[in-house]
């Protein structure tokens, strides 16, 4: 019998031509039921990513057109977590986490240049990730997209978001 209890991350949304490298932690519970990223109608990402490069946000149609978007502004998406124990959505509930094979990502798309954590939980996984292999990579983090996180408003964060992903070189 499976675990519910085991949480797993998507493959990554990358291509030859994606330039800035966008890690979360580990999909919520939301976002595995639609299998898609940042799935939690809640949850900030999309409204974030479409006001770092247009004045409004953007009403997206469809989960196909949100991936469009992506790849039109060179931005992949991926999880420092492969798989993690976790009860409901919270990443401070995530326990035993495997991580996905970040190495190898960057190794094979070369054309990626920046990398921005979304979150602390993703931060002190992803530092975790690099010191283990001694990987030497320049990142940025950003405020978590989480509607959880109240600190910032959502134009707040799309400020951060936009200076690290446009000053991190």
């Amino acid at each position: 019998m499976e675990d519910k209890n085991i949480k797993k991350s998507f493959d990554p949304i990358v291509d030859a031509d994606s330039k800035i490298l966008i890690l979360g932690s580990l999909p919520s519970d939301k976002s595995i039921n639609l299998n898609e990223y940042y799935g939690n109608k809640t949850n900030q990402f999309w409204n974030i990513i479409s006001l770092v490069f247009e004045k409004q946000k953007i009403d997206f149609e469809n989960y196909s057109e949100k991936i469009q978007f992506l790849k039109e502004h060179h931005i992949a998406l991926w999880d420092v977590y492969c798989s993690a124990e976790r009860m409901g959505s919270l990443d401070t509930n995530i326990k035993n986490g495997k991580f996905n094979d970040i190495k190898k990502l960057l190794n094979t798309y070369t054309n990626i240049q920046t990398i921005l954590v979304n979150g602390k939980k993703a931060e002190t996984a992803f530092k975790k990730y690099m010191k283990n292999r001694n990987i030497d990579y320049k990142y940025k983090y950003v405020p978590s997209s989480s509607s959880a996180n109240t600190k910032y408003t959502v134009l707040e964060k799309a400020g951060f978001w936009k200076r690290a992903m446009f000053e991190l070189k």
